[in-house]
């Protein structure tokens, strides 16, 4: 039996041969309904596209290359959305495109910046996706200057325009903090991840801003950055509860650590709900089997991801940085009043 061609499609499709060869490349040329005809048609043939040679021909590797930190062999402690979750859902915004997803898997920001000085100067893929950005972040500066397709999962504060996908980390601790403080609190923490990190320097912008207007003093001893482990939440938990003047609010940045916040408060005799409560800007939405349920901000991971995938698309098509950045607000979800109780 002879092996399908460019040609049987054509045939079977009644399009020309021209037209399939672009749609079989997803050419930006070729509609999306007329690339579905054909690629229906390859399935219903059996086609398969020989990519080694469209790799000579074109000079692409078709790889999407996706920099995560990934959990060393010896770190047991669990830190919320896992890069797992991310690839999943830049894979599927890639399905219907030539190109694949490539994991890099790095330790930390340093192995993250070697790996990208090597993707770019070897061309070892045709885009970039990189999480984890610092305020000004060399990784950025670097693809950048080569004029190599990326982009991140976070903001940046110091450096040029470049392709984003991220939550409104802004918005979302101001509304955080003037919901809480509606609802009585004054003495009001911070969990927050490292220090470096852009979105860190973001929410702790936003904290200070939100207490401003609220008409409240900042405490710097209510803010805490670390790695965000329930080992953490945990030991935050215990440090501020013992403060003169403790907390009665606690705002974990991710579940992990308010799951660790719990723990702080079972080990301190704290009722949450009575004596403090705590909030999280969500990420798996495990929060709705805590005992209590907490209240939390919302942003299912196929959403960011799903658009990284797609963001990635565009910007290898040539399409300017700044029309792909994007900043999702996450849903509320109110799982308990959080008003401060009347000491008896």
């Amino acid at each position: 039996m002879q092996r399908p061609t460019i040609k049987t499609i054509a045939q079977e499709t009644g399009l020309s041969i021209a037209t399939v060869s672009k749609a079989l490349k997803s050419s930006p040329q070729v509609r999306p309904e007329t690339r579905a005809i054909v690629v229906a048609a390859a399935e219903r043939v059996g086609y398969e596209l020989n990519m080694h040679g469209v790799q000579l021909r074109t000079g692409k590797t078709y790889q999407v290359a996706a920099i995560m930190t990934a959990p060393g062999p010896k770190q047991q402690e669990w830190e919320g959305v896992e890069y797992a979750q991310l690839l999943s859902g830049i894979s599927w915004a890639l399905e219907e495109s030539p190109y694949r997803v490539s994991l890099y898997a790095v330790r930390n920001f340093e192995e993250s910046l070697a790996t990208i000085r090597q993707i770019v100067s070897l061309k070892k893929a045709d885009g970039i996706i990189v999480s984890g950005t610092r305020a000004d972040d060399p990784r950025i500066r670097i693809m950048q200057e080569a004029d190599f397709p990326f982009v991140t999962y976070g903001t940046t504060i110091q450096n040029d325009p470049h392709a984003f996908v991220d939550a409104d980390n802004e918005q979302m601790i101001r509304r955080s903090v003037a919901r809480l403080v509606e609802r009585g609190h004054r003495r009001i923490a911070l969990i927050n991840p490292m220090a470096d990190l852009s979105y860190a320097i973001t929410r702790l912008e936003a904290y200070r801003l939100a207490l401003e207007i609220a008409g409240l003093p900042f405490d710097p001893a209510l803010i805490v950055h670390d790695r965000l482990t329930p080992a953490f939440g945990r030991e935050s938990v215990l440090t501020m509860s013992r403060l003169p003047n403790p907390p009665t609010a606690y705002i974990c940045a991710n579940e992990a650590s308010a799951l660790g916040a719990f723990s702080g408060f079972h080990e301190r005799g704290l009722v949450h709900g009575r004596d403090a409560v705590i909030n999280a800007t969500d990420d798996l939405n495990v929060s709705q089997y805590f005992a209590p349920p907490i209240t939390t901000y919302f942003l299912p991971i196929n959403e960011p991801s799903e658009l990284l995938g797609n963001f990635i698309l565009r910007r290898m098509e040539g399409e300017a940085p700044e029309v792909l950045q994007a900043l999702i607000m996450p849903k509320l979800i109110e799982r308990s009043d959080d008003r401060v109780m009347p000491k008896s």
